[in-house]
């Protein structure tokens, strides 16, 4: 339970706002608030663990050991499939969608942690739907169309493999 508290709600050195240029992180009410090497620190370790605790539950799950957490029955929910089918469209398409979003602002940015939650849900929703025109119009027909390709194939080797056996024994 402690590595799932550790992954999903580990702590951060980026609690408040983010200080501007001129200001003083100490004396502003900005920024972590921590010292420069508390900060290295937690930015070297941080990625690392986060990767292991990942690791750990990923091993869990698949030796079916997450039970006691409930773990399995969130792994197992139907509702994944059509997003993991949709995953790598989505990993291929996420710059070209957060270009386009960024570089035809006309304004400048000015950061709040609510604009902040829209934005990432409205580049994600942007992507899922370009990733699932992608997948209904280009990758799934292809790959209709691949496995026709591959039992045509099949079907061939198989004849020719026949009619070499047949011509052996003869």
């Amino acid at each position: 339970m402690s590595i799932l508290l550790l992954t999903f709600l580990g702590s951060t050195a980026y609690d408040n706002i983010p200080c501007q240029i001129w200001q003083d992180m100490h004396t502003a009410g900005c920024g972590s608030g921590w010292s420069m090497h508390a900060l290295a620190i937690y930015n070297s370790c941080v990625r690392p663990s986060w990767s292991l605790c990942l690791a750990i539950i990923t091993l869990l799950g698949f030796n079916g050991q997450l039970h006691p957490i409930c773990g399995s029955s969130v792994l197992n929910w139907n509702g994944w499939d059509p997003i993991a089918k949709l995953s790598f469209g989505m990993y291929l398409l996420h710059p070209m969608v957060i270009n386009l979003w960024f570089l035809s602002r006309t304004s400048k940015f000015s950061y709040s942690h609510v604009d902040f939650v829209f934005l990432c849900a409205g580049v994600v929703a942007v992507t899922f739907i370009a990733a699932l025109l992608v997948g209904i119009l280009v990758e799934w027909p292809m790959s209709k169309l691949a496995k026709q390709l591959e039992t045509r194939i099949e079907r061939r080797k198989r004849k020719t493999n026949i009619q070499s056996e047949n011509n052996m024994d003869a």
